[in-house]
């Protein structure tokens, strides 16, 4: 026990183990800081981000089973009576254990920390428990790769051999569960269940089991044997169950149940009805924040034309492959998806809510969200994409379009709130500026929302053009306009 003791003060005196858990927790706060976060993505990502500390856990111990063939320490040893098996079962004891409560305490410390920050999602326990029963892995490979692979290139060699595979698992496949995180997922994890619990006895047998392939440097011992049996006899099932449980693709009838109102919990904010997956009604103040100043825009006749805001999925591949797209049961989809921006990047989120909740208001014709996805850098729902739809050469002509500008602009940048609703192609983007132009004039005028407010009617009717709208709204045409979309 007293080997035991000193071997795990040596490690937790490593500054390789404490300098992966501080590079863990720092990459884990950049990669957070500026989206609002869910918990099924953040704890799979801090869970991988753990495995920080298993690698410096492995090169820590495995250093330590290499300083006995260090010069002169060879001859030292041997006079002990102390002998390697024991040496190696004290570092089979502690170094696991270190691995764990190092990893235990940085994952805790960047969970902590995300508290302020509305969380929103289901807390898995299980998926965050992964991230430390991964790192004691890595401490007890380190020493089992120091027996077996005498030498200083053992431990960077074992950490390749694990990260080869996690980084290409990336791509899906059900053998990702057998790897010490499941890194895909590409959908919301509320609609594709993981198996966190079995993947997570699965690690925790593979401990004993690495153990005692450690030990077996020494020689076969009845014991030995017998510990990697357990192991072997709880990894199997639990590791196929881990395996079998990992799906690329949703069941079509687990997937129909998400795309109906019922799935989801609703809300009435300020007359505006909201509704969320459970687990994300926390973002619905997020989302207020974004819809308040378009509402308050608008007349009272305006008003009863908000539409209610829902949060989508996406386009969401059914069954076993991904050639089936679902489409949600309530029609005209106005919400966002399974991502919010935080520390500046929250007005970008709040104009692009807002753009939509703007283009409904003023009666612009509904995008095709479902035809040929094109995915956008920043709103997808984990790799989820959708399609804009395109005012088009008459519609860049509206007096409607150039108020929805206006009114998404209440809420953050014009061109941000109009890409939420509007694409453009070559020969509409001339107009599309002008009308950008304008918006943003419109934008520093004090008497504008008077103007809105007092002409609505005329401004939102679809036969009224820009150019008849100008003289309402208070402003003069360009000089230099280009009408020269066809």
């Amino acid at each position: 026990m007293s080997l035991v003791r000193f071997e795990a003060g040596r490690l937790l005196r490593s500054p390789l183990v404490w300098g992966a858990a501080v590079l863990m927790v720092a990459l884990r706060v950049w990669q957070t800081w500026s989206r609002a976060p869910a918990w099924p993505e953040v704890t799979i990502d801090t869970a991988y981000g753990s495995l920080l500390v298993g690698a410096g856990a492995s090169l820590a111990a495995n250093l330590a089973v290499g300083r006995e063939r260090r010069h002169g320490v060879p001859e030292t040893i041997a006079a002990l009576p102390v002998r390697a098996p024991a040496r190696t079962r004290a570092l089979l004891v502690a170094a696991p254990a270190v691995a764990a409560l190092v990893a235990c305490a940085a994952v805790a410390l960047h969970l902590l920390s995300l508290l302020p920050a509305h969380p929103a999602g289901r807390f898995d326990a299980w998926e965050a428990l992964t991230g430390p029963a991964g790192a004691a892995i890595g401490a007890v490979l380190g020493v089992a790769a120091g027996r077996w692979l005498p030498g200083p290139a053992a431990g960077p060699i074992v950490l390749f051999a694990v990260a080869a595979p996690l980084e290409l698992s990336r791509g899906g496949g059900s053998w990702a569960g057998l790897l010490p995180v499941i890194l895909h997922h590409d959908l919301p994890v509320e609609i594709n269940p993981r198996p966190s619990g079995a993947h997570l006895v699965y690690l925790l047998a593979l401990v004993p089991l690495i153990a005692a392939l450690a030990m077996s440097r020494h020689g076969a011992r009845p014991r030995r044997l017998l510990v990697a049996l357990a192991g072997l006899a709880v990894a199997v099932p639990t590791g196929a169950t881990a395996a079998g449980g990992t799906h690329d693709a949703v069941p079509a009838e687990r997937l129909a149940r998400w795309m109906t109102p019922a799935a989801q919990r609703c809300r009435v904010v300020e007359e505006v009805r909201y509704c969320a997956y459970p687990g994300y009604e926390p973002w619905i103040p997020l989302w207020t924040r974004a819809v308040r100043p378009v509402v308050a825009a608008l007349p009272p006749a305006g008003r009863s034309r908000v539409p209610e805001i829902r949060q989508r999925v996406g386009d969401v591949s059914a069954g076993q492959g991904r050639g089936t797209m679902m489409k949600p049961t309530w029609p005209h989809p106005t919400g966002p998806f399974f991502l919010w921006g935080r520390n500046g990047t929250e007005p970008l989120s709040r104009a692009w809510l807002a753009g939509q909740v703007a283009a409904r208001v003023t009666g612009l014709p509904e995008p095709d969200y479902w035809h040929l996805p094109v995915g956008d850098p920043l709103f997808h729902a984990g790799g989820l994409s959708f399609s804009r739809g395109t005012p088009g050469c008459a519609g860049w002509r509206q007096a409607r379009t150039l108020v929805a500008l206006w009114l998404g602009g209440q809420a953050g940048p014009v061109r941000t709130a109009a890409s939420s609703w509007a694409e453009t192609t070559d020969s509409e983007r001339p107009a599309a500026e002008r009308l950008y132009r304008y918006a943003e004039r419109l934008m520093e005028r004090p008497d504008t929302r008077a103007r809105v407010q007092a002409h609505w009617a005329t401004l939102t009717d679809p036969e009224t053009t820009v150019e008849q709208a100008l003289p309402l709204l208070g402003l003069t045409p360009d000089t230099d306009d280009r009408k020269d979309c066809s």
